[in-house]
Order: C-alpha cells, then sequence, then structure tokens
C-alpha cells in the first residue's frame, strides 16, 4: 500500500519540460514542487494551483469536487493565479523571487520561479544560538522595505508577509520576499473558502479577517512585517489579531525583546501592529524612517544577513611559519585558554596539488596516511554543553573544525590551528555553526579546486545548498564533507 499522497505529484513526473524532484511546501490553494529543467540542466521552484477545496488529484490531471460551484470558482481562480503570476513578471527587485513563466498544463496551472537556495528566516531564527543583532535584523529589514516600496507603487499588496516567505538566500546572504498571497486573498472572497487557509495566525492583520478589501493597504504589510520583527526579536510568534481585538494582551516590544536594540526600533514594531489601519503607518517610507533610524548604511535598503554568523577576523594567538597554501599534517591543539582535545584540520589549498597530488584524488588522503599524528577518540554528543563547528579559511584554501563548549574557544582553537599550519595572515573565520546546525561541501568530481559549502539547521539542508550552490556555479556536483557541530555526521575523515 503507498503512502503517496494523492494530492501530490508523484517525484519523476515531467510537467512540460520540467521533472519533478521534490515537495518544496504546500498551502491550501496551492503546491510547490523543486524541478529540473533537464534541458537548462537547472532547479526551479514549480507553484501549482491547487485549491484543495475545489479540486482533486487524478492521475496528473484534475477533477472538481461535489462543492457548489466549484468548476466556475475554479476557473475564476486560475485567472486570478494568471494574473498574479503576470503582475510578479514584472516587479524586477534583487529581493523579490523572479516569476520566470506561467502555464497551463493537464488540465492546471502552474507558476515557474527562481528556486531560492537558503533558509528561511524562520528556520534562520531557529538556529541562532542567540538572539539576532540590531545589525542582522537591520540587513534583513532594509532590503525587504525596499522590495515592498516597489510592489505598493504598483497598488499591490503582498498579504503573507511572515518569517516563513523570507528566505535568507544562501550565495549571498540577501533576505528574498516569497509566496504573495494577494490573490488568495480574492479567490477565498470570492469562493468563501476556509478563512484558516489564508489567514497566518500570529501575522495577519485584523483587517484580512473580514470580507472587505478595500481595507487593504500598505498598512496591512506593514502589520505582518511589525510581526514578523516581533517574533524575531522575542522569540515567539504574537498573539493573533483577533484575539488582540477582544482582549490585548501583547506586551510591548521593549518588554519581550531578548537582547539590546534601538528604543526606535522597538517602539516602531509596537506601531506597525497597532490593531486600527488608521493608528498604523500608512506607508512604508513612513515607517521606514522610525524602523531604520539610527541604523547607518543598512537604511540604503543594501546589505545580506549570513546564514550562520559570519565574524570578522579574530586576533591569532599563536602565529605559524609554513608558506601560504601548504599543506601540513594535522595535530592537536596547544596549550591555549583551556581549549580541549578533538580539532581537525583540511587543507585544500591551491598549491596541494604540486606537493601532494594524491589530495586531488581525495582531500583527507595525507590526513588518513599521516604517521606522526595520534588518534584522538571519536567525536561524541556535547550533552547539556554548547558544541561548535568553526570554518576558518586561509588564502581560499583551508578549513579548521573544532568542537568546544564554547564559540569563544571554539574560534579561538580554530585561528590557533590556521596560524600554526600555514602563517597567521589571512587566518579568518567564515562561520561558527551550533550545536543544532550542520555544513556540507560539495566540489567538482572533476575538479577538486571547485567547490562551494554552505550550512543548514540540519545536515539534508546543508547538503542539499551546498550542492544546488555547487552546481549552479560549475555544474555536476558531489557532496566530500559534512560534520555537524555536535560531533555527528562526520564524512571525510576523523580527527
Amino acid at each position: 500500500m503507498s503512502d503517496q499522497d494523492p494530492a501530490l505529484l508523484p517525484l519523476g513526473t515531467k510537467i512540460d519540460q520540467y521533472t519533478v524532484t521534490r515537495v518544496l511546501g504546500r498551502g491550501g490553494f496551492g503546491i510547490t514542487y523543486l524541478v529540473r529543467d533537464e534541458g537548462l540542466d537547472k532547479d526551479f521552484a514549480l507553484k501549482e494551483f491547487f485549491p484543495e477545496d475545489l479540486v482533486r488529484r487524478e492521475g496528473t490531471s484534475l477533477r472538481f469536487t461535489a462543492r457548489p460551484n466549484s468548476e466556475s470558482d475554479y476557473k475564476w481562480g486560475l485567472k486570478k493565479f494568471h494574473d498574479e503570476a503576470r503582475l510578479l513578471a514584472q516587479f524586477h527587485h534583487a529581493n523579490i523571487v523572479n516569476v520566470r513563466r506561467v502555464f497551463e498544463f493537464n488540465n492546471s496551472a502552474y507558476m515557474l520561479l527562481d528556486f531560492v537556495n537558503g533558509s528561511t528566516l524562520e528556520k534562520w531564527l531557529q538556529g541562532l544560538d542567540s538572539p539576532p543583532t540590531q545589525e542582522e535584523l537591520d540587513l534583513i529589514s532594509a532590503p525587504l522595505l525596499s522590495a515592498l516600496e516597489l510592489v505598493h507603487a504598483n497598488r499591490t499588496w503582498h498579504l503573507d508577509i511572515s518569517p516563513e516567505n523570507v528566505m535568507i538566500r544562501a550565495s549571498d546572504g540577501a533576505p528574498i520576499l516569497l509566496d504573495f498571497g494577494a490573490s488568495r486573498f480574492e479567490i477565498k472572497q470570492h469562493s468563501q473558502l476556509v478563512s484558516a487557509l489564508v489567514f497566518k495566525s500570529g501575522y495577519s492583520a485584523p483587517e484580512q479577517y473580514t470580507s472587505n478589501a478595500e481595507r487593504y493597504g500598505a498598512w496591512t504589510d506593514v502589520y505582518a512585517f511589525g510581526a514578523t520583527l516581533y517574533r524575531a526579536i522575542s522569540g515567539s510568534r504574537p498573539t493573533e489579531a483577533t484575539s488582540r481585538q477582544l482582549r490585548d494582551e501583547q506586551k510591548p516590544a521593549a518588554l519581550v525583546a531578548k537582547a539590546v536594540y534601538r528604543d526606535k526600533f522597538l517602539k516602531a514594531i509596537d506601531w506597525a501592529m497597532k490593531l486600527s489601519p488608521d493608528d498604523r503607518p500608512q506607508s512604508i517610507r513612513e515607517w521606514r524612517a522610525a524602523l531604520l533610524d539610527g541604523s547607518g548604511t543598512a537604511a540604503a535598503g543594501k546589505g545580506a544577513v549570513p546564514m550562520t554568523r559570519v565574524l570578522p577576523g579574530a586576533t591569532v594567538l599563536l602565529p605559524g611559519h609554513a608558506k601560504p597554501g601548504q599543506p601540513a599534517g594535522l595535530g592537536r591543539k596547544g596549550g591555549i585558554a583551556a581549549l580541549a582535545a578533538l580539532s581537525l584540520l583540511l587543507v585544500v589549498g591551491l598549491g596541494a596539488d604540486q606537493v601532494a597530488p594524491r589530495h586531488w584524488l581525495n582531500p583527507l588522503t595525507y590526513l588518513r596516511t599521516a604517521s606522526n599524528v595520534p588518534s584522538p577518540p571519536a567525536p561524541s554528543e556535547c550533552g547539556s554543553e554548547a558544541c561548535w563547528g568553526v570554518i576558518v579559511e586561509k588564502n581560499g584554501g583551508v578549513f579548521a573544525r573544532v568542537k568546544e563548549p564554547s564559540r569563544e574557544e571554539a574560534e579561538a582553537g580554530a585561528l590557533t590551528l590556521c596560524a600554526r599550519r600555514l602563517g597567521a595572515s589571512g587566518c579568518r573565520v567564515l562561520a561558527v555553526v551550533s550545536k543544532k546546525e550542520c555544513w556540507a561541501l560539495a566540489e567538482m568530481a572533476t575538479d577538486r579546486s571547485k567547490w562551494k559549502a554552505a550550512p543548514g539547521v540540519t545536515l539534508d539542508e546543508a547538503k542539499l545548498l551546498a550542492s544546488n550552490e555547487c552546481e549552479r556555479q560549475y555544474g555536476t556536483c558531489r557532496i566530500d564533507m559534512t560534520f555537524c557541530a555536535d560531533g555527528s555526521h562526520r564524512v571525510g575523515g576523523t580527527d
């Protein structure tokens, strides 16, 4: 008996020239798939118009439900789906997902979008070891406000802003706005579909629970954006608007904030989440002036936030004497500030193929065969203590991983390793993955000097992001290294 959900297209299904490889998301009005265009050798996101109250899957085609007017409502919604796709295709903005085409196939309609490699803002927040900083939230907010301003200038509202509909792109850290909900609200009002399919508890403005679309405006998106930032600073979803209308017990942003933020920033969040539309900012421009007042360059609408925190280069404790790019054996850490065992140094420098040719057949060959290195015990779970994996770069070629009870000790140990093996100059921390995160490196099978790496909240996510980014840049790639900060899923060698 198959466990396949009958509403979903089976993996491998061909939709025009696209092959379904994975389900990315599902809602009451549509299903989004990861698809592969074999001709272009590229992945896309394919959004299918699939209102579950109106249609059922029948093979690869659809049939209408017994609900009254299901066929006419479906056709009306189909037109709105097309109209939204055409409108979104006109929004040329770096922080809005690109729409490539819209077409009909097997009695259904599909919207082809760029596939954004990365993590949703919600997953990014969940993966942090501490609350997001003011700078990080500024770097997320400014570009998205710029994107919304363009949308609003065309008398269009997003109507579904939430941490799940913002992606932090892995390749450059840019926040990308996804999944506009305007057509879903029009379809709901037309056919009176179940409201739970379109309202997002905690993020939808009060006026979205009414049937009067004339009450929607820029202030509606401002509420949802403010609610998204409220979740970021507080660590929890805001109270649903309908509950607040009965009795508003939501605490001000300043009282729930788990870190230090600008006073004007916190007050702007509260302003955005006023229950009455008239009491909120009436435009993005008006709200931005308060929200980003004092943020410096971030207010220009440019910037990027890393999927894991990119730390500035720290002071190296023990300068070394090896030449940059020179491969070195693996050794234990010295007695630096109570740094304990278990380290890994991987050299993938450009000079390694000359000094150690076998290295390119297996980047860890020389590590496995090093006879002068004692074998430490296998990595273990950290239990109640924190775990940290640190990635250090030296001239594009060195990665060092250290597992420690604190980020500071892990960073110091990794930088010390880099300095000892290849010299202090140029050693810098690229990323720190916390206990809940993993990291993966993908490379071309025919040229191991061409690789991409990415962190993720899970190992599968890290592998997917690394593979997709590598293939986007170089072509066919494969996963060569993985590790998680808790010491599990080690592939590519042992300490």
